[in-house]
C-alpha cells in the first residue's frame, strides 16, 4: 500500500508540535520547554523568576495572566506576577514590563497581545511580586505551536459538537483517522521524497487527519 500525503503531514506536524513536559526553570539559559498553552503555579516565592520556551508566530499571540490570593488575611496580602516576552536569546524584548495584580476581590487579570512577523522560538519570563502570595495561571492562545483546537477552529474526535447531525460537525470532527492539532495560522512546508515541496497556508485549512 502506498503511503498517502497524509503520512507526510503527520511526520511534519509531530516534529513541529512535540515538546517536553511542562516544568519550571529559573535558569535564563535553560528555559523550561512548554508542551501546552497553560501554566500555573504559586506566587509564594517572593521575587522568584521562571523562564518558559515555546514556538510562536507568525500572527498574533495572546497572553492571559490570572492571579489569585486564596486566603486573604488583610489588605496588605497582594498577588502580583510580572511578565515579559523575550526573543530566543532571552535578552531581546518583544513584549515588556507587564503585570497582573489582585484587587479588592482577591483576583486580578491582565491580557496582552503581540504580533509576530515570523515563526520563532520565544521565551516567557515571569517574576513573582515582592508582596503577598497566592497562585497564578497563564494561558497562551493564538499563533503558537500547541493550539488546543484543530485548524480553523475544528473539533477533534474527543471534542465533538453536541449537534451530531450538523454539516459543520461531520466536516470537521468525524472524519476517519486521527485528527492532528496544529496552529491556526502560519505556513506548513511539506518536502516530499522526490525533492518537490509545497507550502500550505494554515489559515485556509479546516482539518488535517492521518489516513492509511
Amino acid at each position: 500500500m502506498k503511503r498517502s500525503v497524509y503520512i507526510a503531514f503527520s511526520l511534519a506536524l509531530i516534529v513541529t508540535c512535540a515538546g517536553m513536559a511542562s516544568a519550571q526553570s529559573s535558569n535564563r539559559d535553560r528555559p523550561a520547554v512548554l508542551s501546552s498553552g497553560e501554566i500555573s503555579g504559586s506566587l509564594n516565592n517572593s521575587n522568584g523568576e521562571n523562564f518558559y520556551s515555546f514556538t510562536a508566530g507568525p500572527g498574533e499571540l495572546t497572553i492571559t495572566v490570572d492571579v489569585t490570593v486564596n486566603h486573604r488575611r488583610d489588605e496588605t496580602q497582594i498577588g502580583v506576577l510580572n511578565f515579559e516576552l523575550l526573543g530566543r536569546d532571552a535578552s531581546t524584548s518583544i513584549l515588556c514590563c507587564e503585570f497582573a495584580q489582585t484587587g479588592d476581590s482577591g483576583t486580578g487579570r491582565d491580557v496582552k497581545s503581540v504580533k509576530l512577523t515570523r515563526r520563532q522560538t520565544v521565551i516567557l519570563h515571569t517574576t513573582n511580586g515582592p508582596v503577598g502570595g497566592g497562585t497564578f495561571r497563564i494561558r497562551l492562545s493564538g499563533a503558537n505551536s500547541f493550539s488546543t483546537s484543530s485548524i480553523g477552529g475544528g473539533y477533534n474526535n474527543n471534542n465533538d459538537n453536541n449537534n451530531d447531525n450538523s454539516d459543520n460537525n461531520r466536516d470537521r470532527g468525524n472524519r476517519p483517522g486521527e485528527t492532528i492539532n496544529v496552529p491556526e495560522n502560519g505556513i506548513l512546508h511539506i518536502r516530499m521524497k522526490n525533492g518537490t515541496s509545497q507550502d500550505i497556508d494554515l489559515s485556509r485549512v479546516r482539518n488535517i487527519s492521518v489516513r492509511q
